[in-house]
């Protein structure tokens, strides 16, 4: 269920009133945008697709039958959006195809503990970008927008189980993606003091044993 607010915005649009369009749009604009973009991986073609995604919910308003559903109705109306400006652009998204692409941050040589905030968002485009759309879309609809199950299934037109198995598969090739980063934290996290005898070691200070 959604807010009552929001009902009664939906409501409101439905029958007519501007400003309640443009409430539902100032509401929404960023979670559709954030999905936009990770799915395309620009943030101008995102924005062409948030316009677009909005101009189709404007045009098609009647079509909604069921005011309880706008969110996953309306991240359909996105993702059908997004696949046709990929289609369009004959984009391949994963990194070996991605010729159009913006940049995608390249893989940290350091532990995962010593990065920045905006690096560890870079780091987790990194890897959702050599996912498959469809474990992708799965995963930013579950993980970054709070849907449902159900309503993944709605979005994606696939049953609940294959939502759950597309989740299963994307969150283990995320965390095998992962892997690299927490061995190298894990090597990190070594105390200084059992990490001093191999750093005397090393640099021949350690005196010889009795």
């Amino acid at each position: 269920m959604i807010p009552t607010d929001d009902q009664e915005l939906i409501e409101s649009f439905q029958a007519g009133d501007e400003f309640a369009f443009v409430s539902l749009y100032n509401r929404y604009k960023g979670p559709v945008y954030a999905f936009c973009v990770k799915m395309l991986l620009s943030r101008s073609l995102a924005e062409d697709v948030v316009q677009e995604t909005f101009l189709r919910v404007y045009e098609n308003r009647d079509r909604l039958l069921n005011t309880d559903a706008f969110k996953s109705w309306l991240f359909t109306i996105a993702r059908n959006q997004c696949l046709n400006q990929l289609r369009r652009t004959n984009r391949q998204v994963s990194l070996e195809g991605q010729e159009h692409a913006e940049p995608v941050a390249p893989l940290p040589e350091i532990p995962a503990h010593q990065l920045e905030k905006s690096e560890k968002i870079d780091l987790v485009n990194h890897f959702l970008a050599q996912l498959k759309p469809d474990y992708r879309e799965v995963l930013i609809l579950r993980e970054y927008q709070n849907l449902s199950y159900e309503e993944i299934a709605a979005v994606t037109r696939c049953t609940v189980s294959a939502v759950k198995s597309r989740l299963f598969k994307a969150r283990r090739k995320l965390a095998g993606y992962m892997e690299p980063i927490m061995n190298r934290e894990r090597q990190g996290a070594r105390s200084p003091a059992s990490a001093a005898p191999d750093a005397a070691a090393a640099s021949g200070s350690t005196p010889p044993p009795a």
